[in-house]
């Protein structure tokens, strides 16, 4: 089965790799986190299926050298792009 692992290293980086794991969950959770361990991150989430993931930090314009702006922003706090918005009826 085909998941999108999501992962974080001590930094607070987010990184997403495409794994190849058994259908069962907490096996393929196992399986994953130990592939995450070898590269020092943590496994915090693992969705089936392939999919791209968009994170803070590849949505909006960050200082790479200075997360500090990433670690104190307020997560609800997105200024909206009226190009993106969309409703869901």
């Amino acid at each position: 089965m085909i998941y999108t692992a999501i992962f974080q290293n001590r930094a607070g980086k987010m990184s997403r790799y495409r794994y190849t794991g058994v259908i069962e969950r907490r096996r393929a959770w196992t399986e994953a986190a130990k592939l995450g361990e070898s590269n020092n991150e943590c496994l915090v989430a693992l969705v089936p299926g392939d999919h791209p993931v968009h994170t803070y930090e590849n949505v909006f314009e960050v200082d790479k050298n200075d997360r500090t702006s990433m670690k104190t922003h307020d997560v609800f706090e997105v200024p909206p792009d009226d190009d993106s918005v969309f409703e869901m009826t």
